[in-house]
């Protein structure tokens, strides 16, 4: 006879067998959350403190910012599974001392308080600041993008809004006329139709007048704003991001770390769909976090192609604060280079831009046959990427008579080369670029971006928003980066080290 461990009878009574705080381990990172959260100024921080207007006594907002942080460090986001948690986690009933709001109160507090919640992700980096965890010597710049709540089906563009309207016509009268034939089949034979299949019709017809009114209402906001080419009807202010060859709907989420122990020091939020103008705000954002923490030491910013336009070159590149080193991108690699091949505007790689020499004196250009292409602009034209551009062209009899005319141009009108008003800062910038110290730079920027958004999006789960609206996404944000900083500096530190601090 085997003999097997046995557990209490469910029905056996017993008298303080064991209290919770003994079934919280002294190393639980629980303590820390309760310790550090009761340490915070909540008036400071500009939480909400209003009281229930039920008029039962309110939750004090420590207790649901506790819930949110323990929810947000465990994976555990929405406010109903939050919730349940409350009532059979054993580390959330010691954290809210077996207090259990409902899911609306849950849901309520991250909704109403985005401004306090942004808050305590700064707050938290004051800590980290006196634990010497960041330095602000390296930061490295990425983004990410993370899916909204706005579903494809809830897109609505300008062009289609006229075949949206017919198609619900369509399916209205279509609803409408089977339920008139059933009406006159119980009339003609006399027995009651189905009730279950006229409450299916019923329900769709509903369906479609709730969503011919939505379209509506939409195709009016098209025409009062001509300048409006898509609608998103769930998130008006989430966009289409590409997010590795997927179109999504979503925001572009920036962050800024510390390469000392990869902790974040900027969280931001955007829906710009790629990060071309995001430079600037990031470096104001990071020499901000400086000031705010007294951080007066240089610091190099470190960022990808993504981040590279001439224009935010030019902004930033004399910065010495917070001195940017930016991988060129196609646009910066090689400043005036143009796509050659077949079909394209220079037939042969051996004429393209960068092959033509440059005559500061005259002002001029010539080309590897050694016509003359002379400016014909006074002033610099804005291109697509927003840059001022002066263009030189070689005369149009002088390249007709070229025996290299088909490796060099298909215009008609002769060879044109668009030029960078910036084009010689621009040109000295990407040669510090080629420096050893800054392309080292340069291959480190990976290694330090690619921490945290590996660890929240595989182990954290934060691949996309449970809030609508910038403001709100930007407050979750702040929040799932203060649960990564916080999961980290545990794990640089121990329970023991940060136990001490706050005690």
């Amino acid at each position: 006879m085997v003999d097997y461990r046995q557990g209490t009878p469910r029905k056996q009574l017993f008298l303080y067998r064991q209290c919770i705080d003994d079934m919280v381990a002294e190393e639980n990172i629980v303590r820390f959350i309760d310790a550090y959260i009761d340490s915070l100024n909540m008036y400071a921080l500009e939480f909400q403190m209003n009281s229930n207007n039920t008029g039962a006594p309110a939750y004090q907002p420590q207790l649901k910012l506790k819930i949110y942080v323990y929810g947000y460090l465990n994976g555990v986001r929405s406010s109903r599974r939050l919730m349940r948690e409350c009532t059979r986690n054993i580390e959330l009933m010691w954290l809210t001392e077996g207090l259990a709001p409902d899911f609306k109160t849950i849901a309520d507090f991250r909704r109403d308080n985005p401004k306090a919640l942004k808050a305590v992700f700064k707050q938290f980096l004051t800590l980290c600041h006196k634990l010497e965890l960041i330095s602000f010597q390296t930061v490295a710049i990425d983004g990410s993008k993370l899916r909204g709540q706005n579903s494809g089906n809830e897109i609505y563009r300008r062009e289609q809004i006229e075949r949206i309207e017919q198609e619900i016509q369509k399916k209205t009268e279509e609803y409408i006329k089977e339920l008139d034939e059933l009406d006159e089949r119980e009339r003609k034979s006399g027995v009651s139709v189905n009730e279950a299949k006229v409450e299916e019709l019923t329900k769709r017809l509903q369906k479609q007048v709730n969503r011919k009114e939505k379209v509506g209402i939409i195709k009016q906001l098209f025409e009062d704003n001509p300048e409006l080419k898509i609608y998103f009807a769930t998130d008006e202010e989430s966009r289409l991001q590409n997010d590795k060859g997927k179109i999504r709907v979503g925001y572009n989420v920036q962050t800024a770390v510390d390469e000392k122990h990869k902790l974040i020091v900027v969280a931001e939020v955007t829906n710009e769909q790629n990060d071309k103008k995001q430079l600037t705000p990031m470096i104001k954002q990071i020499e901000q976090q400086k000031e705010e923490l007294s951080i007066e030491e240089k610091t190099v910013a470190i960022a990808d192609a993504g981040y590279f336009t001439e224009q935010e070159i030019m902004k930033n590149k004399d910065n010495e604060d917070c001195r940017p080193i930016v991988s060129p991108g196609a646009e910066g690699e090689k400043a005036s280079v143009s796509k050659s091949g077949k079909g394209k505007r220079v037939p042969s790689a051996e004429y393209e831009s960068d092959k033509f020499l440059y005559y500061e004196q005259r002002d001029l250009y010539t080309c590897p046959q050694n016509q003359e292409l002379t400016r014909i602009t006074n002033t610099p034209a804005i291109d697509a990427h927003g840059r001022g551009t002066y263009k030189y062209r070689c005369k149009a009899e002088s390249c007709a008579k070229c025996g290299a005319r088909g490796l060099c141009t298909n215009s008609e009108s002769g060879r044109m080369l668009r030029v960078s008003a910036n084009q010689a800062e621009m040109l000295t910038y990407l040669e510090s670029l080629e420096e050893e110290e800054n392309k080292k730079l340069i291959r480190r920027r990976k290694e330090i971006v690619e921490h945290p958004f590996g660890t929240m999006k595989r182990s954290l789960g934060y691949t996309y928003f449970l809030v609508k609206g910038l403001v709100n996404v930007t407050a979750e944000f702040s929040l799932m980066c203060f649960a990564y900083n916080l999961k980290r500096a545990v794990n640089i530190l121990g329970m023991r080290r940060l136990m001490e601090v706050i005690e």
